[in-house]
């Protein structure tokens, strides 16, 4: 009978103490989750903050090789754009740490504003800046003449002047590919806003749900986070609505475009309809452009620009590529003389066509040199959004070094 009292007693001490254990388990666990982030699944970017995601980019850029020489090439004529795309520029100046050692640019308008502003940015660097004068102003048939004034020995990133936003480690990446892969006559950017890239941006995940805004509201938030999204609240409509792509912008200046709760509406958004082109409306329409530009803007602020990224160079063949942001090495296109381009042939249809056809050389794109292209000539309605303002606001907010750069 001792013996079993004994046994029971000592079964009872073991329970109590795995009790006690469990209980300081608790306790502890209890304390840990006060002081750890709670994640919530309310909105895509709370997930985005508790998560610990940081803001802006963590790109670091890899060290210039001694003895190169980079040269920006700007196709410059609207101040509008530009001055975001020069906060970008003097980020990667040599000066501050980047590849560009000068940029050319190639005047190509006659507005006095436009001008007026060239000559500011010139003054403010003059051994960097070099204004280039054609004798006429360029079109799609005699924009060889700007080619005309590369030189041998450099490399040059070609950049059009409605680029409006560069990542920090863009430039670098480009310029490093063409280095790497001398055989490429033309290593292109991963460019936002350019087909048919933006078919592969929807299909990597890189692109989210976005609708305009249908009524002007009364009130909109300002100040320098205006770029962001998570500051412009959620589009609120129906379920079922889909967007017409023939449909006009809303009738009211600056117009927003919001984004959609459900991810799963992304089914009923413009970009649903992007195919594997480099016409038709992959390239004409003005909804796809824009809600590839506001899905950037959400990648930017959740630190997500991963998602466009991929490793390995994709090499074009001889499909099209745009030429808004791409590197070649002057020695390449001085050989081709280019006062003796053919005529009737555009920059593009020589540059990423006919010479790498007769040639023999590839073009690549870098999918690690991400960019924004604002807009082609079929896109009128991106200029009734608000997408300027936002723009220049991330530029102000982020990238721009000087106080000049950023009135």
């Amino acid at each position: 009978m001792g013996v079993l009292l004994q046994s029971a007693n000592g079964q009872k001490a073991l329970r109590i103490t795995v009790i006690i254990s469990c209980l300081f388990g608790l306790v502890y666990f209890l304390a840990k989750s006060e002081v750890s982030p709670r994640i919530s699944l309310n909105t895509p970017w709370e997930v985005a903050e508790a998560a610990g995601f940081t803001t802006g980019s963590t790109n670091k850029t890899s060290t210039k090789p001694e003895g190169v020489v980079v040269s920006g090439l700007i196709f410059y004529g609207r101040k509008s754009r530009v001055s975001s795309l020069r906060c970008y520029l003097e980020r990667n100046m040599v000066d501050n740490g980047g590849w560009l050692d000068e940029i050319l640019w190639i005047v190509n308008t006659s507005e006095q504003e436009d001008l007026r502003y060239l000559d500011e940015i010139i003054a403010s660097n003059p051994m960097r800046h070099k204004k280039v004068n054609p004798e006429k102003h360029l079109s799609t048939y005699s924009f060889f003449m700007a080619w005309r004034h590369l030189e041998r020995g450099k490399y040059y990133v070609k950049i059009d002047d409605d680029i409006l936003w560069i990542d920090d480690d863009a430039i670098p990446n480009l310029v490093q590919q063409k280095i790497d892969r001398p055989n490429d006559l033309v290593v292109s950017g991963n460019i936002i806003n350019n087909p048919p890239l933006g078919f592969m941006h929807y299909r990597m995940g890189a692109l989210h749900p976005y609708f305009p805004e249908p009524n002007e509201p009364s009130y909109v938030t300002n100040g320098t986070e205006y770029w962001k999204p998570s500051h412009h609240g959620y589009w609120d409509g129906p379920n079922d609505f889909t967007w017409d792509l023939e449909a006009e912008p809303p009738k009211y200046q600056n117009h927003r475009w919001l984004r959609v709760r459900d991810d799963n509406m992304i089914y009923q958004t413009p970009v649903a309809r992007l195919v594997y082109e480099v016409w038709g409306d992959s390239y004409k329409k003005w909804a796809i452009g824009a809600q590839m530009h506001y899905s950037l803007l959400e990648n930017i602020e959740q630190d997500t620009l991963d998602l466009y990224k991929f490793e390995k160079p994709w090499t074009m063949y001889e499909d099209r590529i745009r030429i808004n942001f791409m590197c070649v090495n002057g020695d390449d296109i001085v050989d081709t003389d280019p006062s003796n381009w053919p005529e009737g042939q555009g920059d593009e249809d020589m540059l990423v066509l006919k010479l790498p056809h007769d040639l023999r050389r590839p073009v690549t794109i870098a999918g690690n040199a991400l960019a924004a292209h604002f807009q082609y000539s079929d896109q009128n309605g991106l200029g009734e959004t608000d997408l300027l303002k936002r723009y220049r606001a991330l530029a102000q907010d982020r990238y721009c070094l000087s106080s000049t750069a950023r009135r």
